[in-house]
């Protein structure tokens, strides 16, 4: 669907307001008001997932994600070409790869948290006719969670290592285990970046 001239000047006013208070959240993002008042004004954009946190080239990185949404990836690719240029701040249409040890603390849907290692975890892929890739993960350490949250954690790890977009583009299907079937080809997750690399430039 086409962007309306109504939309465009929302975004625009929403880069302009940034540009305006982009030094003012704070050193560790402790500016609360602020924070609150940013994820207002980027929902009135659309229903987006956002973050802000240590940049990859620059102090700080503002994220606006399609929250794994195809169509939606288009709109959040939109909202960012507008985006005015501040000092010390990226800015990124999905959440990019992470330099990490795949560590990380999830929070349950009732609250709870749990640390979970996805370096220990290993995978298989399956690849359809259309390019799509099925990613299956044997996991550990995940027993008390539900199947959606698993779900939740794998693409977790996926955005991480691939970032969100190769993921919503490529990755048709996610799967979580406790174990393999028998006779079942895996490797370490270590190498999953680079397996499905290059089998997608194989099928180009």
């Amino acid at each position: 669907m086409k962007t309306t001239a109504q939309e465009i000047g929302e975004i625009k006013n929403f880069w302009e307001w940034f540009l305006a208070h982009c030094n003012d959240f704070g050193e560790k993002f402790e500016n609360e008001k602020l924070i609150n008042e940013l994820d207002e004004r980027i929902l009135n954009l659309g229903d987006f997932v956002w973050e802000i946190g240590p940049g990859v080239e620059h102090s700080h990185m503002l994220v606006i994600s399609p929250g794994g949404d195809p169509e939606l990836l288009k709109k959040t690719k939109e909202i960012i070409s507008y985006s005015i240029s501040c000092e010390g701040w990226e800015f990124y249409y999905s959440k990019p790869p992470k330099e990490w040890n795949l560590l990380f603390i999830f929070q349950k849907d009732n609250g709870e948290e749990i640390e979970i290692d996805g370096g220990h975890w290993k995978y298989t892929l399956l690849k359809f006719d259309d390019g799509m890739f099925k990613v299956i993960f044997k996991a550990s350490g995940l027993s008390t969670l539900s199947t959606d949250e698993r779900l939740t954690a794998a693409e977790i790890i996926l955005d991480g290592i691939l970032g969100e977009e190769f993921r919503i583009l490529r990755i048709g299907e996610i799967g979580v285990v406790d174990e393999f079937e028998d006779q079942c080809n895996s490797n370490d997750i270590s190498s999953l970046e680079k397996d499905l690399k290059q089998l997608t430039d194989r099928g180009r």
